[in-house]
Order: structure tokens, then C-alpha cells, then sequence
């Protein structure tokens, strides 16, 4: 079975929408910037949401691989 590597799979999605869920149950939308090997995600225009509830919004995030729970990239 020939499979695309998760990583390669984020990094064709650079400057689009994408939502981040982290283990700490905290999510966060916007658009990823910038990905390197260790799944570290830069997005900018976030908005940050627990649960169901808007909690904030930032200019710019870092969020550090080791954190991820799940990515849900754009449709095509």
C-alpha cells in the first residue's frame, strides 16, 4: 500500500484554512503559515474556541507539534 506521509500531506496545505485540535481539549482556526518536521504549526488570523464557546483571537499562533490531538485540513 502506497500511503502519503502525514507531514507531506500538511505541508501541501500551507496558506489555507486549517483547524488544530491540542490534547488540552482547546482548538484553534485559521491559516497555516508555516510547518516543519516536527508537525510545529504557525497560523495567523486564529481564533481560539474551547468546546463549542469562542475563548479569543490572535494575530499570529505557534503551536508546538508535541501538543496536537488532530488537524482537520480544507476541503478541496
Amino acid at each position: 500500500m502506497n500511503g502519503v506521509k502525514p507531514l507531506t500531506t500538511i505541508a501541501k496545505n500551507i496558506n489555507k484554512p486549517i483547524k488544530v485540535m491540542l490534547k488540552n481539549d482547546i482548538a484553534y482556526e485559521g491559516t497555516m503559515v508555516e510547518c516543519d518536521n516536527y508537525m510545529n504549526l504557525v497560523i495567523e488570523k486564529v481564533v481560539e474556541y474551547q468546546g463549542e464557546n469562542k475563548r479569543a483571537g490572535y494575530p499570529r499562533v505557534l503551536i508546538r507539534g508535541n501538543n496536537v490531538l488532530y488537524v482537520v485540513l480544507a476541503q478541496k
